[in-house]
């Protein structure tokens, strides 16, 4: 098991800003040169990149048409679009490396050969010697009979609207109906304001350079970015640390090392205990599905807590588990009405704090409704409880009630998280985080800041839910888990993430580790069940069956 705080940058890597990037980019060039010796000039170094990036593009394209260096030649033509400037160039060194491969390509440039300066320039000389030539790009010119279009006209530095001489590139390319490979940004994407302009490439794919940028992983970017690729660069470390914001990529190839060492001569008990505390009259599903998540992810011991009115539908559906009966303290019978009989209230703590004195986590919220009762409950049971939780939906949803006016940071809800003792992870998606902390920001772009300082506030873990998801923990850091998956988007989905990451913590793994590990296998697993059953079939329950695949490595 590795910590999140020992992975290096190729491991888990920053997600920069447009502006960070940049800046990386021509100090590294700077140094490079530096290092270097012997006449090489910044522009020399720079166009030492160029190339890794051309080549990095030229290793996606060859993939995507079915071929591969050293290979036979797919019969397919490939059209590249490019600009004058730096984006223009790593185009007309992939355009380079196709020719010499034998891939039958077509330059349109959108700037004359004039136009391309210093490492844009060397690119352009050496493609023109590799026989290529630059074909100034005619509106409504015909494109069909392209396998792929390459979007390199302006990448990631882009602001504003389109000048007509683009636009009119754009909308062709969408007239054609090809699938199209974007570098570092499609055309028509403003960097600066972070938002699609019209016209717009729509990319299959989109190849980042150096580190990832969070335009290609959120709602208004990720529709145009398509499925997001980093290439690598070889800039120095210690270069790279100057720009770290704090934001990190974390993808499923973290999950082998983040993973808990089993024991494998520890009992049930070693293994971890987990208590989950979950179900109501109307809502006893939402128990099961996050105990059965729960068991399938490690726990030794997992032990659910509901009230004794709901226990013999859940005992039909569950065989694994321990069963706590919260037992009607209230005097009332199983068919009575009120809310006591089949809800969690003050009267259960006891019961509850007992059963967690021999756990090692806790889960709160799945299905527990939203009555008075459940409220008053969590309300007193949270501060008493000793191990580490996950805090989830009527849980969370009890919490904001203390938000008496207006919800902020700083309000009641956020007040009573930081006066929690033990570590916690809450699990909101984007309606209950606003329930609890106020309106998120209009753009996505500055969720990982408003996050951040909510962590640091309350001194809890906190994942917000959604595509993508973002984990933000209180030392600074926020992980981007890069998903986008409808199936996902069903009630019930939320309760199998909890039931992951209880497992997780009951397991041992600390609050940060669990919360980014537990989203990962519960995208993992969403998303075989999606590639398996499709999005509209796939269910909450689908989701638990497939987290034994998410495990394998």
């Amino acid at each position: 098991m590795k910590l999140l705080e020992q992975f290096d940058f190729r491991e888990l890597p920053p997600v920069l800003s447009t502006d960070a990037m940049r800046a990386l980019d021509a100090a590294a060039k700077e140094e490079l040169a530096r290092n270097a010796g012997d006449g090489v000039t910044a522009v020399d170094a720079g166009y030492g990149l160029m190339k890794q990036a051309g080549a990095a593009l030229f290793r996606r394209v060859m993939e995507i048409l079915g071929g591969a260096p050293g290979q036979e030649a797919p019969h397919k033509a490939v059209a590249v679009f490019v600009g004058g400037g730096n984006n223009g160039g790593d185009g007309l060194v992939l355009a380079k490396l196709l020719i010499e491969t034998g891939i039958p390509c077509t330059v349109y440039s959108l700037a004359a050969a004039d136009k391309f300066k210093n490492e844009a320039k060397m690119a352009l000389d050496d493609f023109m010697l590799a026989g290529g030539k630059l074909t100034a790009y005619v509106p409504a010119e015909t494109g069909t009979h392209f396998s792929l279009v390459v979007d390199c006209m302006l990448g990631n530095g882009a602001a504003g609207e389109l000048r007509e001489a683009y636009a009119a590139a754009v909308r062709d390319i969408g007239n054609w109906q090809v699938p199209v490979v974007a570098a570092d940004a499609p055309t028509g994407y403003d960097s600066r304001e972070h938002v699609r302009r019209e016209p717009c490439v729509n990319a299959v794919e989109t190849v980042l350079f150096g580190f990832p940028r969070l335009d290609a992983y959120v709602r208004e970017g990720g529709k145009v970015f398509g499925r997001a690729v980093v290439a690598p660069l070889p800039y120095p470390d210690s270069l790279t640390c100057n720009f770290d914001e704090k934001i990190y990529l974390a993808t499923e190839s973290l999950i082998p090392q983040l993973l808990p060492e089993r024991d494998e001569w520890g009992d049930k008990r070693e293994q971890g205990c987990a208590l989950i505390v979950a179900g109501s009259g109307d809502m006893p599903g939402a128990a099961v599905l996050c105990t059965r998540a729960a068991l399938r992810s490690g726990a030794g011991l997992v032990t659910l807590a509901s009230p004794d009115a709901i226990m013999p539908v859940l005992q039909t559906k569950l065989s694994e588990p321990v069963f706590c009966n919260l037992q009607d303290m209230a005097g009332q019978d199983a068919g009575s009405v009120d809310d006591r009989a089949t809800a969690l209230s003050p009267s259960h703590i006891p019961q509850i704090l007992e059963k967690a004195k021999h756990c090692q986590a806790l889960a709160i919220g799945p299905g527990l409704s939203s009555a008075d009762c459940v409220r008053d409950a969590v309300l007193e049971l949270l501060p008493k409880i000793g191990c580490p939780m996950v805090i989830d939906a009527d849980a969370l949803n009890a919490i904001a009630t203390l938000n008496r006016t207006t919800a902020s940071s700083t309000s009641g809800a956020a007040s009573f998280l930081y006066g929690i003792p033990s570590p916690a992870i809450l699990t909101p998606h984007r309606r209950e985080f606003e329930r609890l902390f106020g309106p998120l920001p209009e753009s996505d772009i500055d969720i990982p800041a408003r996050l951040r300082d909510i962590a640091q506030v309350m001194n809890k873990v906190l994942i917000l839910k959604g595509a993508p998801t973002f984990v933000a923990i209180p030392d600074g850091r926020v992980c981007v888990v890069p998903a986008c998956n409808s199936g996902l988007a069903k009630g019930g989905s939320g309760d199998v993430l909890t039931g992951i990451i209880v497992s997780l913590l009951a397991q041992g793994l600390p609050v940060a580790n669990a919360a980014v590990l537990g989203v990962l296998l519960h995208q993992k697993a969403g998303k075989i069940a999606r590639d398996e059953l499709g999005p509209f079939s796939m269910l909450p329950g689908d989701i638990v069956k497939r987290i034994a695949k998410a495990f394998r490595v």
